[in-house]
């Protein structure tokens, strides 16, 4: 019989997912233990050819990925890193888009099963409801009876339904602690908070890191304004608060806003500019996720770095190597730029 990656992973004494590494060759593996898995390879005769696979009669089954929004730049990342591990092995990557509804993302969940994907794979954050927790369990249960697999790549868990589906986290929550310490450290004491979406998974991460660095910190929230982590919707509710409370031109009360994405950081700054304030020099502002334009706007964005596309790309190795494997927690990076200055 042809050897398996489970041939392979005994043979070396690694797991399934440190044999499909140094496979792909994307993914640092340290030089004893890649050495170990290319002999074992050798003495196995081991392919993952796919065509050597389909020979064998094994089934090339694609993967899908469920994206808010094809044009967000985070969703891009994610997509691109689940793409290319996909393609990596010889499959090919669905892609569906729910425009951020419910029942849509319900109904393509199911769709892509019958479809007969290996693994769907979904942002966490999106939805709150009692409801639709428990009919996505529902699907995760289902495609797993079907050996197949639901991810989730951040703050979206099925606590209470066992290990039927797959979570893949970054620290989410510490890095909105990063940022918010950086704000407190410069000096700011009275802080705006603008998360992002009202009752998501991932603001409401977000928005609990920043309150516990500026409780730390000994500085005063100011308010939250809830929005969407869009720039226009941002931009809006930022400025009707402003034209509420100060004449164009004068300060406001708080001397910062942390954002809970770039998006909505680069819609109060677009705010900012049109109430006739600068940043940082009247208020700081920091963004969270470090889109590629983050860099690009004036000031240069202080935020927080995500590896979106290293999440894309674990959620594909998890679901097809190793789906029981603890993949920890992948962490964030502080990117300090030029948005954040001490107070006045």
């Amino acid at each position: 019989m042809a050897s398996t990656i489970h041939d392979v992973a005994a043979e070396a004494g690694v797991s399934i997912a440190t044999v499909s590494r140094v496979i792909a060759g994307n993914y640092p593996v340290a030089k004893k233990t890649r050495e170990r898995v290319e002999a074992a390879v050798a003495r196995l005769n081991y392919s993952a050819n796919p065509n050597a696979q389909r020979l064998r009669g094994v089934d090339i089954a694609p993967v899908a990925v469920l994206l808010g929004s094809i044009t967000g730049p985070s969703f891009a990342a994610l997509a691109q890193g689940v793409e290319s591990e996909a393609r990596d092995r010889g499959r090919i990557c669905l892609i569906g888009t729910t425009g951020g509804a419910a029942d849509r993302e319900l109904e393509l969940v199911e769709l892509m099963r019958r479809q007969g994907v290996e693994a769907v794979i979904l942002p966490g954050g999106s939805w709150e409801s009692r409801e639709h927790h428990d009919r996505m369990a529902e699907h995760a249960k289902t495609l797993a009876k079907e050996g197949k697999h639901l991810v989730f790549c951040g703050p979206r868990t099925l606590d209470d339904h066992g290990d039927d589906a797959i979570d893949i986290r970054y620290d989410n929550e510490g890095g909105a602690r990063q940022i918010a310490a950086h704000v407190v450290d410069k000096g700011h004491r009275n802080v705006l908070l603008m998360p992002g979406t009202p009752n998501g998974g991932t603001a409401s991460e977000r928005l609990r890191g920043f309150r516990t660095a500026l409780a730390a910190g000994a500085a005063q929230e100011y308010g939250v304004i809830e929005t969407s982590f869009d720039r226009e919707p941002a931009r809006e509710a930022l400025l009707a608060h402003l034209r509420e409370i100060v004449p164009v031109g004068s300060r406001p009360p708080f001397s910062a806003v942390l954002c809970g994405t770039d998006q909505v950081a680069m819609g109060v700054l677009d705010a900012l500019h049109e109430h006739g304030l600068r940043c940082p020099e009247d208020v700081s502002i920091t963004g969270y996720d470090d889109v590629p334009s983050a860099r690009d706007l004036s000031p240069a964005l202080t935020t927080i770095r995500v590896p979106y596309e290293e999440l894309g790309a674990l959620a594909v190795r998890q679901a097809l190597d190793d789906p029981h494997a603890d993949a920890g927690v992948l962490p964030v990076e502080l990117i300090v730029r030029d948005s954040v200055a001490a107070p006045r």
